[in-house]
C-alpha cells in the first residue's frame, strides 16, 4: 500500500461532494507479446478530484492525472473524452502481466482493478527436443518435442505424409503429448514426423523430424522374363528396399560382376530407403542371353533377384509366283514380317513352326493358260 498512500499524501485527501464514479467495471485484457494495449477507466463527476494508475503488485505509481511519474518509457496516458482516463503500454512484454488499479482520491478512495493478461505465441525449444531419430525396423522408439509459450502449448504429432504410427495396439493418424512412443517401427515409416505446438495465440509452429528406420535389403525385380532385339539395347530393372543406401551390382551367368562400360551401364535412382537400379544393355546379342542377378548389400544384410534375358530377331518369308507361257515370264514377290523367337527355349520343330521354309513354291496360272497347259501323265 506504499504507493496508494504516496498517493493520497500528494493529493491532500481531498473529500468527496458530488461524488464521483466509476461507470464501467473492472476489465480484463487479453494482449499479445509485443503488441500496444489500453486499460481503461472511465469516471464521472470527477469535478476536482484526481485519477492515478498503479501497478498492484509492485505499488508503483505509474500515472497522476495526465502525467507520467513512472520512469517507463512504454507507460503513456490517453483521452478519449472527460470522463476517459486509460493507461497504454506500448510494446507489451511478458512481465507486464497482472493487475493494474485506477484510483480516485476521494475519502475515502475508491477504486477499480484491471487485470492484464499477456499471451505469448507457442515456440518450439530446439535443444529440447529430438532431432534426426534412426531406429532399426521391429524396435521401438520414443521422440521428444518441447515448447514454450503461454499459455502453455499443446503438442500433436503425425506424419508428414499423413501415414499412420503404431502406438501400442493402436495404429492412429495424430497424437497428442510431449512424448511420441512408436512400437515396432517398421520400414514403412521411414520419412519425417512434424511436432505442432498451439496454445490458441496465432501462430502455430512446428519442427520437422526426420526418422530413418535401418532395414536390411528386399530386392524385386520387375520381371522375370524380358525379350530384346539382336543389335539392340535392352535396360533391367529392379526394385530395392534398403536403409541405408546399399551397394548395388549385377552379375551374368557368365561373368562373375557385370563392370560399367560401353557394353554394360548401370545405375541407381534412390529415395529415402526405395532404390531402384537399372542395367543397360548394348547391341544384344546371343551371348546376351541368360539369367542375370540384382544384388544389395548394406550393413545389416543382403539380397538379390534374378531376371532372364531372351533375344528376338527378324526373319523373313518368302513366296515365288511362276508364270508359265511359250515365252516363259517368271515374277518374284516377296513379302517380309518380324517374326519373334526365344533363343533359349525354342524347339526345332517349333522353330519350323514359327519359321517356314524358304523354298516353298506357289504356281498361280490365268484360265487360258490352264486351257492350253499339257499336263504331264504323273500330274
Amino acid at each position: 500500500m506504499h504507493g496508494i498512500l504516496i498517493f493520497a499524501a500528494i493529493l491532500g485527501g481531498i473529500s468527496a461532494k458530488d461524488g464521483p464514479k466509476f461507470v464501467d467495471s473492472g476489465s480484463n485484457v487479453t494482449v499479445v507479446v509485443g503488441r500496444d494495449t489500453t486499460l481503461t477507466c472511465k469516471v464521472d463527476n470527477l469535478n476536482d478530484y484526481k485519477v492515478a494508475w498503479l501497478r498492484v503488485d509492485t505499488q508503483t505509481i505509474l500515472t497522476i492525472g495526465p502525467h507520467v511519474i513512472t520512469k517507463n518509457h512504454r507507460v503513456g496516458v490517453a483521452r478519449g473524452d472527460a470522463q476517459v482516463w486509460a493507461l497504454t503500454l506500448r510494446d507489451v512484454r511478458p512481465a507486464d502481466g497482472g493487475d493494474y488499479m485506477c484510483q480516485i482520491n476521494t475519502e475515502p478512495m475508491i477504486t477499480q482493478t484491471h487485470h492484464l493478461q499477456v499471451v505469448v505465441p507457442p515456440d518450439i525449444v530446439d535443444s529440447g527436443s529430438s532431432g534426426e531419430v534412426m531406429v532399426r525396423e521391429g524396435e521401438n522408439v520414443s521422440i521428444h518435442c518441447a515448447a514454450l509459450g503461454t499459455p502453455p502449448p499443446t503438442i500433436t504429432w503425425r506424419r508428414e505424409d499423413s501415414g499412420v504410427m503404431k502406438i501400442g495396439a493402436e495404429s492412429v493418424n495424430k497424437w497428442s503429448g510431449v512424448w511420441l512412443n512408436l512400437s515396432s517401427v517398421v520400414r514403412d515409416m521411414s520419412g519425417a514426423l512434424l511436432c505442432i505446438a498451439s496454445n490458441g495465440v496465432p501462430p502455430s509452429v512446428s519442427k520437422r523430424i526426420p526418422l530413418r528406420v535401418l532395414c536390411k535389403p528386399s530386392v524385386a525385380m520387375t520381371q522375370k522374363m524380358i525379350g530384346g532385339y539382336l543389335g539392340q539395347s535392352v535396360t533391367l530393372v529392379c526394385r530395392i528396399e534398403a536403409y541405408p543406401t546399399p551397394g548395388v551390382h549385377w552379375t551374368h551367368i557368365n561373368v562373375n560382376r557385370i563392370q560399367n562400360g560401353t557394353k554394360y551401364q548401370a545405375i541407381i535412382k534412390s529415395n529415402g530407403y526405395k532404390h531402384t537400379a537399372a542395367l543397360k544393355i548394348n547391341d544384344v546379342s546371343r551371348d546376351d542371353i541368360g539369367a542375370y542377378q540384382c544384388h544389395a548389400e548394406n550393413v545389416l544384410g543382403s539380397a538379390q533377384d534374378d531376371i532372364t534375358l531372351y533375344t528376338l530377331a527378324t526373319t523373313t518369308i518368302t513366296t515365288t509366283l511362276v508364270t508359265t507361257t511359250k515365252a516363259t515370264t517368271v515374277v518374284t514377290e516377296r513379302t517380309s514380317s518380324t517374326q519373334p523367337y526365344m533363343e533359349l527355349e525354342t524347339t526345332p520343330d517349333e522353330y519350323e513352326k514359327i519359321v517356314p521354309n524358304e523354298d516353298t513354291y506357289v504356281v498361280v496360272l490365268s484360265q487360258h493358260q490352264m486351257q492350253n497347259l499339257e499336263l504331264s501323265p504323273s500330274l
